[in-house]
């Protein structure tokens, strides 16, 4: 009997669907308890308890149109735009230094263009930079073993984010994308060797400079006219100390994650988010979800992440083609590291870095592209799985 090679998956994205919609309304449910109560009393806001939800879940909504429209367009179009993609991520980076810049909290992270509204900047490069090193890794396959085309990979992931860091002041995204290109680059091509020299050495680095400032500790005054990374990791290596000035978010974030307990105090019921963690429903949502929910809340959103990044998983080794399932593994990596770095800072095992929890932060800009673009990209390799397959650029995933 002949025996044809079955694809991990066969059109089951209903589950996708599950995992997303589930995602989506735990984040959109937790923004209106982060905000209503600052919201309705707020003139700011005209009083309405609903101003932060509304906008979230409209851009929700947008980014599953999206999806529903996109999911049938063939992926493989993107190899003609991938060039042109990362070059207006690079660009859009560019225009954070001309008017159309929107500055917020001392950092210039935002872009409006007329006609289209305001959008963050790092989000869109995301995207372009998984696109692009999709195309490349596709389009190299001959040269897996090259050392060569792994660092052409890192450059191409280390132009943008060597610009976030320098123009949008965006250490945290910067880390993401980087993180995304390493994660690629090791995956898919063989010099696991390398990857560990490197990896090894930049933790060293790491440790030695967080080390420095662990043994010269400045006083709270001092640290007002320090760098204001080195202000944000000192404040994590000693939180107390710098309790009346950077510690006092980390601080405040662990006393509701304490106060939550096992069950929590019940949806709507923190004390920390009203006036206490600045932008609670931003990156220290987290927090709050510990401090209604307790543990098993944040226990059961961590399930949702993970199931919906174990489908995008089955998606990525069921793929018909490598340029397939190297976009999933793109969109993989992004939400993995977005959300181990947001949970760590919220447990201060990482020091804070204002990077938002994928779907349930807070942010228009952040959720849409998730949605309508990573995510949109994930349902359409979904849809032609074992109808067209490659034998040859499938092996790479079985």
């Amino acid at each position: 009997m002949d025996r044809k090679q079955t694809p991990i998956i066969v059109r089951n994205n209903y589950m996708l669907w599950i995992a997303l919609i589930f995602l989506c309304a735990y984040g959109a449910m937790m923004v209106f308890s982060a905000t209503a109560y600052q919201c309705g009393i707020s003139e700011k806001f005209d009083y309405d308890s609903f101003h932060f939800v509304k906008r979230q879940v409209m851009f929700m909504l947008g980014g599953f149109v999206a999806i529903l429209a996109l999911q049938f367009v063939d992926y493989r179009i993107l190899k003609h735009f991938a060039v042109l993609l990362y070059i207006s991520g690079i660009v859009s980076i560019f225009l954070l230094k001309t008017p159309l810049g929107v500055s917020a909290n001392g950092a210039t992270r935002w872009v409006n263009l007329p006609g289209i509204g305001q959008f963050q900047v790092s989000e869109w490069v995301k995207v372009c930079v998984i696109i692009f090193l999709a195309y490349l890794i596709d389009r190299n396959r001959k040269y897996l073993s090259s050392t060569k085309l792994t660092l052409y990979l890192w450059i191409a992931g280390a132009i943008p984010t060597a610009l976030l860091f320098e123009i949008s002041n965006d250490l945290s995204s910067s880390a993401v994308v980087i993180g995304i290109c390493f994660i690629m680059s090791f995956i898919s091509t063989r010099t696991e060797k390398l990857h560990m020299i490197v990896f090894l050495a930049i933790v060293a680095v790491v440790i030695m400079y967080v080390w420095n400032i662990w043994k010269h500790m400045p006083t709270p005054e001092e640290l007002n006219e320090m760098p204001f990374r080195v202000g944000r990791i000192a404040a994590w290596l000693d939180p107390d100390r710098y309790a009346a000035t950077q510690g006092h978010q980390t601080l405040q974030g662990l006393y509701a994650i304490g106060r939550g307990g096992v069950f929590g105090k019940g949806l709507g019921g923190s004390i920390q988010k009203l006036g206490q963690i600045p932008e609670a429903e931003n990156d220290m949502i987290f927090s709050v979800i510990c401090e209604e929910l307790g543990i098993i809340g944040a226990l059961v959103l961590i399930y949702l992440f993970g199931y919906l990044i174990y489908q995008i998983a089955r998606v990525m080794l069921s793929a018909p083609d490598l340029f397939g399932g190297m976009l999933n593994l793109g969109v993989f990596a992004h939400l993995t590291l977005q959300s181990i770095f947001n949970i760590c800072v919220n447990l201060a095992i990482l020091p804070n870095t204002g990077i938002p929890l994928p779907f349930i932060s807070y942010g228009g800009t952040s959720v849409f592209f998730l949605l309508a673009c990573e995510m949109a990209i994930v349902f359409s390799v979904e849809r032609r799985i074992g109808q067209d397959t490659k034998p040859k650029a499938r092996k790479r995933f079985s």
